[in-house]
């Protein structure tokens, strides 16, 4: 079944860095708001906010580990392995990855159709209103 998951979302177009999954995506808020970070810190992180929540069914080292291995043969994040501890820091920021995401995305689910779209969706008053689109505008430039 994973499998057959993983072939459909490859063959959506995104794989590779364009793709993320929640574990690595809460992985990767982690190393935003910490900066260079060991996999053991982050997993700490992820424990405590883990006991908040629930009572048992903890992640283990070796996911939070392989997890930010991937997330490193992705190109989001770069391993300093200069010590005995290797030290993770990431490589693309939140915004660059969101807009790789949803570009990928959209490119290939509309299959160039982004301009019609985009222009069906601002034609509508109901969704946006002028003064938003001016804000859009200005905070894509």
């Amino acid at each position: 079944m994973v499998n057959s998951l993983r072939k459909k979302s490859e063959e959506l177009g995104i794989s590779g860095i364009n793709s993320i999954s929640n574990l690595e995506a809460e992985i990767m808020k982690i190393i935003w708001d910490r900066g260079p970070i060991s996999v053991r810190e982050v997993h700490e992180i992820m424990l405590r906010k883990e006991m908040e929540d629930k009572e048992e069914g903890f992640i283990p080292y070796t996911t939070v580990m392989s997890t930010m291995t991937a997330l490193a043969d992705k190109g989001l994040l770069r391993q300093d392995k200069t010590a005995k501890t290797y030290i993770y820091t990431a490589v693309i920021d939140r915004k660059e990855l969101s807009k790789n995401i949803i570009n990928s995305v959209a490119d290939k689910l509309l299959a160039g159709a982004t301009t019609g779209m985009v222009s069906r969706f601002l034609s509508d008053d109901k969704n946006v209103s002028a003064d938003g689109i001016k804000k859009m505008l200005k905070e894509i430039k």
